[in-house]
């Protein structure tokens, strides 16, 4: 693979896919196996999160949307969000009515701050979104904990922290729901689609019956509250059930390339994914923060990258940074975030990477940081 090829994400698909997407194209539109693959996808992901229930839906974004629906979260309310991710949490709180309330991140682990969390919240605020990035996790149990206390909602976003485990916890068991995201550049994938997984029946049931836009299951038109069309299909399922029955290959090859990153790395001033005792890091995405002392902005050298013809993406953005959640006063406040995302740099991490690749990427870099 030449260097100019090296895709900044990508699935792992083999035989074992192909059959199972196979299998529905051939038998699996029709009568009981309509939805086959859909409901054991569902029932094995949740078991494997130690979860009780599991609920697929076409992306995480809506799964993040039903979740805040089904609790009831409207206008007059606000839910907490961390800045520096992807915008589907922040609008899922949109899609309610409700507003956001930004909170910083963690100079650690570039996820929620649990001390900026604790100065944000007040009467109105419902629910807390916290979301792992590229594999990290913030300290969720301190974070849940919280929570509790306040009589808080906590929504875990997993879409980036697939495979990631906190103090042998997998990310997935936190709060009173989690969602994950299966769009083509994640750890597994259905294209697009995204899960549901809790331990709340009344949750489930609540999330369930909104997907399917509030139909009564007994008839089959009539509509008993105005609902969502979430619905997955087969085909998409097929092909997430058969990537997830290889999680742990898919997992492990994320781990190696962050490894050889790492190892790329050593020496120079930069910050990697975590990884430690407490957290055995997913490693969705392998990224980078270069040292303040270092003087660089990741965004000259995504420039200097782009001209040798390379893939090159940088650290998320602020999201009270962008015209749907414009905040100035999160600009003032959290300060963190809007340091980090200028110094930071998302690594390629395609599940086709070869040593050769990655190790070639990581020089690039560094004869940069050599100049």
């Amino acid at each position: 693979m030449s260097l100019k090829n090296f895709e900044m994400s990508g699935p792992s698909i083999t035989t074992q896919e192909t059959r199972y997407v196979l299998d529905v194209m051939k038998s699996g539109w029709y009568g009981k196996k309509k939805y086959f693959y859909v409901e054991k996808f569902e029932k094995e992901f949740a078991k494997f999160h130690n979860r009780k229930y599991g609920l697929m839906t076409t992306n995480c974004t809506q799964a993040l949307h039903l979740i805040l629906h089904s609790l009831g979260i409207k206008k007059g309310h606000n839910v907490v969000n961390q800045e520096c991710t992807w915008a589907a949490s922040a609008a899922a709180v949109l899609y309610t009515g409700a507003k956001n309330l930004f909170v910083d991140i963690s100079n650690d682990h570039w996820c929620m701050s649990l001390e900026s969390l604790k100065k944000k919240i007040n009467k109105n605020t419902k629910a807390v979104i916290s979301t792992g990035i590229y594999g990290n996790m913030p300290e969720l149990d301190k974070i849940e904990k919280f929570c509790r206390k306040k009589k808080i909602f906590l929504i875990e976003d997993a879409a980036e922290s697939l495979g990631s485990v906190y103090k042998n916890k997998k990310s997935g068991k936190f709060g009173i729901a989690s969602a994950f995201s299966f769009h083509r550049t994640k750890t597994i994938t259905t294209g697009e689609g995204g899960m549901i997984v809790t331990d709340d029946k009344k949750l489930y049931e609540k999330c369930k019956f909104f997907r399917d836009q509030g139909r009564d299951v007994k008839s089959n038109y009539d509509i008993l509250e105005l609902g969502f069309k979430y619905m997955p299909f087969n085909l998409q399922a097929a092909l997430g059930y058969s990537q997830f029955k290889r999680i742990s290959e898919i997992v492990s090859k994320k781990r190696k390339i962050y490894q050889i990153y790492k190892k790329e790395f050593a020496g120079y001033k930069v910050q990697i994914n975590k990884m430690t005792k407490d957290l055995k890091n997913g490693c969705w995405a392998t990224t980078i923060v270069f040292d303040k002392e270092l003087n660089i902005q990741s965004k000259n050298i995504i420039k200097y990258l782009r001209t040798k013809g390379l893939a090159a993406r940088p650290f998320f953005s602020p999201l009270s940074s962008m015209k749907p959640f414009l905040s100035k006063k999160s600009k003032k406040t959290n300060k963190i975030a809007y340091d980090i995302y200028k110094r930071g740099l998302t690594l390629p991490s395609p599940l086709n990477a070869k040593n050769k690749d990655i190790k070639g990427y990581a020089q690039e870099i560094i004869k940069y940081l050599r100049k």
